[in-house]
């Protein structure tokens, strides 16, 4: 998955979590048009939006706007109904 690019039209077909202490790998694997992608995050803290990836219309990965945060140095967008993001500390 590339930084900084939108991947439209997808279709979400499989998201798995792994609890890593306090902390979660995500597994996740979509189709776009001309490919089908497997991403790893990986240090996802929050997980209440995990579930929104599965009606993910619009998925992109871009780096946190916030140098505060303690974790989080990045963010997957999802875009359905309304703008999700989740945020993580690496791909995998």
């Amino acid at each position: 998955m590339k930084f900084n690019y939108i991947y439209q039209d997808v279709i979400v077909d499989e998201v798995k979590l792994k609890r890593s202490g306090s902390e979660f790998q995500v597994f996740v694997t979509f189709q776009t048009q001309s490919e089908t992608l497997h991403v790893v995050l990986n240090g996802v803290r929050e997980i209440d939006n995990i579930s929104d990836l599965l009606e993910a219309k619009q998925l992109w990965l871009e780096d946190s706007e916030s140098n505060q945060a303690e974790y989080g140095k990045f963010n997957l967008g999802i875009s359905h109904e309304s703008y999700t993001e989740i945020c993580f500390d690496s791909l995998g």
